[in-house]
């Protein structure tokens, strides 16, 4: 599911090879609510849809499927506009910021920033000995976050072709990373597997390698699988859905977890910060509960290149 910043259409993909979407304003009438009206019900997919995104601040909407492709909408003209390819397995994952640059991740162990404008994407390979990602967020239009089957955290820089920054083992041992959630614009991440946390980090984004990195803040313990986090305005709470189970598989059980979802107070109303634009001034760490342990320097690993990434045309 993905819904538009201005809260009016919710779009939703499943087994149904279907993308469809509903206008949640439409669903108030007066002092009676009923069901959202689908306005807008989009084919071509061949495979489930696995993931949708909205750009931010706009009505474009992009949907990932396990057929390897994305498809590009426009809800201003409820219209389909384009298909993007080059994923070789399917798409796992999908995020945009402000331009019109989404990003996203593939069963095919790479990431993939698509430059819509110039008809071509950059691709991003972590290594031979990278696992693919299950989850991807953008933290601005040229930074981003991946999380890894194998429990691997990294941040990734659109210049750069290898990640700037990377945690091994961020959730434990055996422990893979099955979503996370960053606040556009601003340096905080939220990351989920099933080790019973849901963990916070800072994530440092300057302009030199000794001014880039991923350091733990804080954790909330969260029973079961976090299967997806949403981050709510400024920071201030996270609505996390939570299962006994991988949303991508049975292979696991958490006997004691609850299939719900949890909403975690992450910043205290009073706090006064009503007013704090998040591109000019980020929240500090200390804004976030913290657990006092920070990520253990041998497990991060700063791996940059100045090279440019991989660029191939659509």
């Amino acid at each position: 599911m993905a819904v538009s910043d201005d809260g009016r259409y919710l779009a939703t993909g499943g087994r149904d090879n279907l993308v469809h979407v509903f206008d949640i304003r439409a669903s108030r009438s007066g002092t009676t609510t009923t069901s959202p009206p689908v306005v807008a019900q989009f084919k071509g997919h061949k495979s489930p849809v696995t993931s949708l995104t909205f750009r931010t601040q706009s009505l474009q909407l992009f949907s990932g499927s396990q057929d390897r492709c994305i498809r590009h909408y426009n809800l201003d003209e409820m219209a389909y506009v384009e298909t993007l390819y080059g994923h070789q397995s399917a798409v796992m994952g999908m995020d945009c910021y402000r331009k019109e640059r989404p990003v996203s991740i593939g069963r095919d162990r790479t990431m993939r920033a698509w430059k819509i404008s110039e008809d071509s994407h950059l691709i991003f390979r972590g290594g031979s000995r990278a696992s693919s990602a299950d989850c991807i967020s953008c933290v601005r239009d040229n930074w981003f976050v991946t999380g890894h089957d194998d429990g691997l955290l990294s941040l990734w820089l659109t210049e750069k072709k290898k990640p700037v920054t990377t945690i091994e083992n961020a959730h434990g041992f055996g422990c893979g990373i099955s979503s996370c959630d960053t606040v556009k614009g601003s340096d905080l991440c939220a990351t989920g597997s099933n080790d019973g946390f849901l963990r916070l980090w800072q994530l440092s984004m300057g302009e030199s390698l000794s001014e880039r990195g991923v350091e733990s803040i804080g954790e909330v313990p969260v029973r079961g699988y976090i299967n997806d986090i949403a981050i709510g305005p400024k920071g201030r709470f996270c609505v996390a859905a939570v299962g006994q189970e991988h949303r991508l598989g049975r292979w696991d059980r958490v006997a004691k977890a609850k299939n719900r979802f949890t909403i975690i107070e992450l910043r205290d109303d009073d706090e006064g910060d009503d007013d704090i634009d998040l591109d000019e001034g980020p929240p500090t760490s200390s804004m976030y509960p913290s657990s006092g342990n920070n990520a253990d320097d041998s497990e991060s690993e700063n791996s940059s290149s100045s090279a440019t990434p991989d660029e191939d045309d659509d």
